[in-house]
């Protein structure tokens, strides 16, 4: 009676194991098609994207390095004054694909990196809840030919969103 008591003991904990496999690797499963694991959902981002209003001209350039890694340009000038730029570096790391932002004259030039919470069709939401502004940086592709980001977050006890709307680069 004891050896059967133990067989089924022993026989309840490997199946709830199994059970325990199958559900991690449906959670992995559900995680690739929500484009957490899946870098190639972020290619729409890659080629030359500007925006001219009045006399500020803003430019956002990707390149695809690797499989796991897009390289990011992007500079704003004012009447041919350079007053804004940065470099960006979109990579997989593991499981988890993050922003790396670099702003020129910002946060003593060091490197800050948002870890992507939310991928939809054409939609990445970046997050680091730690930064001072932006706490979140969103970048929409509502059309082939257009980008439309913008960065959001707290600043004192005001909520704060600036957009950016961007079109395919047209060459001359």
């Amino acid at each position: 009676m004891k050896q059967c008591l133990f067989f089924f003991i022993l026989l309840s904990i490997f199946v709830s194991c199994k059970n325990e496999t199958k559900k991690e690797i449906r959670s992995l499963e559900q995680k690739t098609k929500n484009g957490f694991t899946n870098f190639e959902s972020t290619y729409w981002l890659i080629g030359e994207w500007d925006n001219l209003k009045e006399d500020t001209y803003s430019k956002e350039t990707w390149t695809k390095i690797n499989d796991s890694t897009l390289s990011g340009f992007s500079y704003t000038q004012v009447t041919q004054d350079t007053v804004f730029a940065e470099t960006l570096l979109l990579q997989q790391l593991g499981d988890e694909i993050v922003l790396t932002v670099t702003t020129f004259d910002q946060d003593n030039n060091d490197p800050v990196t948002f870890s992507l919470i939310l991928s939809e069709e054409k939609k990445m939401v970046f997050e680091n809840k730690a930064h001072d502004f932006p706490q979140r940086i969103i970048y929409t592709n509502p059309q082939s030919d257009s980008i439309h980001a913008w960065i959001e977050g707290r600043v004192g006890e005001e909520q704060k969103k600036i957009d950016f709307h961007f079109s395919k680069h047209q060459p001359l």
